[in-house]
């Protein structure tokens, strides 16, 4: 009789992954709207995915500071506005006064 050769739970565990890996990634990219097979093909010609060329944008911290200041200004300038109508609501207003 011949013997049969048994698999060790590890080498269960990698043909499961073998498996399950490129599924799910091809799973994953159907469910994002992409075509799963031309995504692979374009990894093995070392081409990268559109969606990484798109969110290559740099980080402009002057640009952030000149939003920033404009955004204070605004701010200032409706405080003043919010203040000056406060004084003339208050001194406009006759208040009633109770105990006379």
């Amino acid at each position: 009789m011949a013997t049969r050769t048994k698999l060790t739970p590890f080498a269960r565990l990698l043909l499961f992954l073998i498996f399950l890996v490129p599924l799910a990634y091809g799973g994953a990219l159907y469910i994002q709207g992409k075509d799963p097979i031309a995504e692979v093909k374009g990894m093995m010609n070392g081409k990268t995915s559109s969606s990484s060329s798109k969110s290559s944008s740099t980080y402009d911290p002057q640009q952030e500071i000149e939003k920033l200041k404009k955004e204070n200004r605004e701010l200032k300038q409706k405080i003043k506005e919010l203040e000056g109508s406060l004084k003339e609501e208050s001194s406009s207003s006759t208040r009633q006064k109770w105990g006379n």
